[in-house]
Order: C-alpha cells, then structure tokens, then sequence
C-alpha cells in the first residue's frame, strides 16, 4: 500500500511539475505576445495610422423613420484614420462649421450618405462648406448650406429627410448626392426602424458547431472589440484583405451594379423612381432640384479593380464600371429629373495626379471635395439665380 501511494506521489508530481513548466512557457509566450503587439501598436499608431470604426453614440441617435440620425447640438473631435477634424451639428442635427449655423435667405439641402457627411475632412474642406463659403461671391448674398447628410443613409432615407425638412423651412434648391457604391437599391420601403448605424456584436456560448454560429458568437465579437481599439488589427486586415474576401470574413464588398449581369434589374428604376418621389417633394414647394452621381474610389483608382477581382474571385469580363452611370443617368432622365455625373471629372482630376480619395478611410479627400464642389457650383448658382452668367 504504502508503495502504491508512493508511485502515485511521484507520478503526482511529475504531472505538477509537466503541467507548471507549461504554464511558465504558456505565460512567457503570452506576456511576449502581449508586448510585441503593445510595440506594434505604437508603431502603427506614429507611423501608418488606421481606420477605426466609428460606435459613437454620443454623435448618433436610433430615431424612428430614418434609423438613425445625428444628435443635435454635437461638438466633439472625430478621426475615422486620415485625421483629426472637429464634429458639430445644429439644432436640427445638421453638420455645420467652427463659426456655427450660417442664417441667411437663400438655403440649400443637401442630401447624402457619409460621402457628403464628410467626418474625414473639416466641414471648411467639404463639398457643403466649399459652396456655403464660395457662393456668396457668386451671389452677391450670404448663402445657407444645411448638410442633411448622415453616414450610411440610402435614397430611401433621403426622401424621408426631405419630407421632413422641407416641411419645417423654405429652400431655395435641393442637391441629392448619390453614391454608386451602395445607393443604387432594389427596396423602396420607406420606413426604418430605430437602430445605431453600426451593430455591435456580443461574445456569447456558440449554439452549435456550425461555422456561421461560431463567427457570430466569437470572431465577429472579436472583430467589433478590436477594429474601434487597434490600429495594429486594421492594418493586418487591410494587408490579408485579398485572404479575408475568399473566406468571407470582411465587411468588404463588390458592388453588385458594376456586373453586367445586373444591367435588366429592377434596381435602376426602382432608385429612379425614389428620386422621383424626392423630386415631386421639392417641386410640390416650387424648388428646383440637382441630382449628383457620385462615383465609388474603384471607377477612378488604377488598381482598385484587381484588389477586388483578386479577393472575390471576380471575372472581369463581366464587369462595367460605367454601368451604373450610364443607366441611372437614363433613368433619370427618363423622369426629367436634373443629373451631373461627377467620374468623368473626378477622372480627369486624378490623371493630372490629384489624390482624390484618403489613403486610410476611402472616402473623398480636401482634394476630392473641391473638385466636386467646382463641378456643380455653376448648377447651383444657375438654379438659384438663373439670370447670372455661367463660370
């Protein structure tokens, strides 16, 4: 007896002694790991700063009809990547300037997604600060600019806007930006639940075994705990984007409009016809309206286009880039409704060596705004005043 329990004793503890070496290996390769992704961190952070996602309640609202909104009376610092730039809304949640909300005769709306909401560049630099800054030259009079624009909003919510504000205040002109990347739509039901803008998933007890489960429950909660903390994390997503695309673990996507075989969807009309709805809204106020078709970074940058090919496995053979242009331009007119396509500019602009978008967040650059903003002012200014020459 007293033997066995000896051998238990000594087998005992070399198990202990197995399993505490492990655990000082385990703890040694953890604390190294820890720190070298605490130095890679600093480094990214001064060298090649990221794009964090933005879960910020503090600057938007869940709010019933539209989804979600911003706050009014914001002021606070934002920086999606490319820089630090000041946030400030109205009383209407309207992003205005550092002077606050120009009053004046003469407002326009301008209606859009983040393109237009611009939280990468001062609201000076966007394309609603450009023109409430360079029309009163043009005019003669001071000119109010109200940016109704709120980040990922589709037509659909546009018009709701739209209804709403031009109900509450007189304008002299309404400029609907539509961006191609995502606006070209298939559903017309107007109404959105209240819900923030981003989803924030939480880590919980995988269901089952299945993989969709297991995303759910622990990649995706890993991914939202990292991607508004880690520019370390951003990076190596961005660097294994192309892997990521052929496992489907990105957010990243190929818009559907630039494949040939969508040119006979419903999609063309159906954004068409929400333009329309936009539009009789105006017209019914006696206001003139401009629709402006803004391209997506893939139809102006060179290589773009094959990072997507590469990731999606896409035959780009069956890809048009001019698609959506060309086909919602038609459809709009068809309706005879105002439109200004902005590629053919931004296209010229980026071959004289104009960096057009960021290089973090892919939206539209100080550059990019301005060269937008040149490019409608004159259909601005014929709409509001119609008796002033051109250029």
């Amino acid at each position: 007896m007293r033997r066995t329990l000896a051998v238990i004793r000594r087998r005992f503890e070399s198990v202990r002694q197995r399993f505490r070496s492990w655990f000082l290996k385990l703890l040694i390769l953890a604390i190294s790991l820890l720190v070298a992704f605490g130095l890679g961190e600093i480094m990214v952070r001064l060298f090649e700063p990221q794009q964090l996602i933005l879960k910020r309640p503090d600057v938007w609202q869940p709010v019933d009809s539209l989804g979600w909104k911003h706050r009014e009376g914001v002021s606070t610092t934002v920086n999606t990547g490319e820089r630090t730039v000041e946030l400030r809304t109205d009383s209407e949640g309207f992003r205005v300037g550092s002077a606050g909300r120009v009053e004046a005769p003469d407002q326009i709306l301008i209606l859009g997604d983040s393109f237009l909401e611009a939280l990468q560049v001062e609201y000076e630099e966007s394309i609603p600060g450009l023109l409430e800054a360079r029309l009163p030259g043009r005019l003669d009079a001071a000119v109010a600019v109200r940016n109704a624009a709120v980040d990922g909003w589709d037509p659909r919510q546009y018009y709701v806007q739209a209804r709403a504000a031009l109900a509450r205040s007189k304008y002299g002109l309404v400029v609907t930006f539509l961006y191609l990347g995502n606006d070209v739509i298939s559903d017309d039901t107007y109404y959105f639940p209240p819900r923030a803008p981003e989803e924030v998933h939480r880590f919980r007890f995988p269901r089952s075994l299945a993989s969709g489960e297991l995303i759910d429950a622990i990649l995706y909660p890993f991914n939202d705990a990292l991607e508004v903390r880690s520019h370390l994390f951003n990076l190596l997503k961005k660097r294994f984007d192309s892997v990521l695309m052929r496992l489907g673990l990105t957010a990243a996507y190929f818009p559907t409009g630039f494949r040939e075989q969508e040119a006979d969807s419903p999609r063309w009309s159906v954004t068409a016809d929400i333009c329309e709805d936009i539009a009789a809204e105006a017209e019914a106020r006696g206001i003139p309206l401009v629709f402006v078709l803004l391209p997506a970074p893939i139809q102006v940058e060179p290589g773009t286009l094959d990072r997507y090919a590469r990731g999606f496995d896409i035959d780009l053979s069956q890809v048009d880039l001019e698609q959506p242009n060309r086909l919602l331009t038609e459809e709009l007119r068809q309706r005879d409704l105002r439109v200004i396509d902005a590629l053919p500019t931004l296209r010229e602009a980026r071959e004289s060596g104009l960096k057009l978008y960021g290089e973090v967040d892919r939206h539209l650059s100080p550059s990019g705004h301005d060269v937008v903003a040149r490019l409608i002012e004159d259909a601005v200014v014929e709409q509001l005043r119609p008796e002033i020459p051109a250029g």
